[in-house]
């Protein structure tokens, strides 16, 4: 009789602490590392225009007390049942012309640019009222203190294709600071499988000002969108399944007023880089005045898979030109998670 007493208090310890781990916050930690490139694309067709490559490592987790840390205490959180999820990261982008092979590069077309910056988020939702705010800060700078040239020719060493020839007229270096605002909200949802969230953007500072305005579809098989950031890429022990499989499409339209990687920094923006001379071996037609388009339109999409604290994700950017007389753009985007 004693032996079952101790072996039910036993089962039900257990049952509680599996109980417990379906909770949003079990795991309380999250590493992200994510490779945009706009050679990773479904179609083959690869470039080196526009947003060339990104590359960025973040750390996310949930404090057990209250931030004293003023940027934390202003970001605006979801209510009394807010999930508040921290971060920090490390970004590097590169921006480059269509054609890589001009030592002197275009100056109508996109520029050579580079930029290095950190930052520091907050990821708030609500699983009851089904809403989020997320607030992101970011400090860095742009020009040649990002590295963006030795990183691509690295790269292109390593994979021994051509070098790109025009980076000694990247744009100057200058300061970037930014603050970014998302409201994102639960629109309609069937059964478990398909989710439908719409969500809203505000970027402002430096490097960035304008805004977004997107939807998010999710079908497959997934933990709510609301149930917290960490939740949507690590199922803790304890759930009756660990595995997530879905689908993401996101359509969106940006309106963007200004983009130092392109219009060049706040400080240095009027200080063209490109000498007025031509390149010899240059053998295109001569294009017009860069004129940059300021809304553009926007489908991301792709699949994620999540087998408990690991998950790995695919995502495909299609949008339309961001400068008369370019292409459409495709960026692919693979992130692989690690939770605990």
């Amino acid at each position: 009789m004693g032996g079952r007493f101790i072996f039910g208090l036993l089962l039900g310890i257990y049952l509680t602490g599996a109980a417990y781990g379906q909770q949003p916050e079990s795991y309380r930690h999250l590493l992200r590392a994510y490779e945009d490139n706009d050679n990773i694309n479904i179609r083959g067709v690869g470039t080196d225009q526009g947003y060339s490559n990104g590359s960025r490592f973040d750390y996310f987790f949930i404090k057990d007390k209250p931030s004293r840390f003023f940027p934390d205490r202003i970001m605006p959180k979801a209510g009394d049942s807010s999930i508040n999820t921290w971060g920090w990261s490390l970004m590097q982008v590169i921006m480059t012309p269509k054609n890589i092979i001009k030592r002197i590069p275009d100056k109508n077309d996109f520029p050579y640019a580079g930029a290095l910056f950190a930052t520091h988020s907050l990821h708030a939702t609500n699983p009851v009222k089904r809403y989020n705010w997320q607030t992101e800060w970011m400090l860095g700078v742009m020009g040649p203190p990002s590295l963006a040239k030795e990183t691509q020719r690295f790269a292109h060493r390593i994979v021994r294709i051509i070098q790109p020839g025009g980076w000694d007229y990247q744009l100057k270096t200058d300061l970037l600071l930014n603050v970014s605002v998302v409201t994102e909200r639960a629109l309609g949802r069937i059964h478990k499988n398909i989710e439908v969230i719409g969500g809203a953007q505000g970027f402002a500072g430096t490097a960035l000002n304008g805004a977004t305005v997107y939807s998010i579809i999710r079908i497959g098989k997934m933990t709510p969108y609301f149930n917290g950031y960490l939740s949507q890429f690590a199922t803790p022990k304890g759930a009756k399944s660990r595995r997530q499989f879905y689908f993401i499409l996101r359509p969106s339209v940006e309106w963007m007023l200004y983009n130092a990687l392109i219009d060049g920094g706040i400080f240095n923006r009027h200080r063209e880089p490109v000498p007025e001379v031509d390149d010899p071996n240059n053998d295109e037609p001569e294009r017009e005045d860069r004129v940059r388009k300021h809304i553009v339109g926007k489908l991301d999409y792709g699949v994620v898979f999540s087998a408990g604290r690991v998950s790995i994700s695919f995502t495909q950017t299609t949008m339309s030109p961001m400068i008369k007389g370019t292409d459409i753009q495709e960026v692919g985007n693979v992130s692989v998670f690690y939770a605990w």
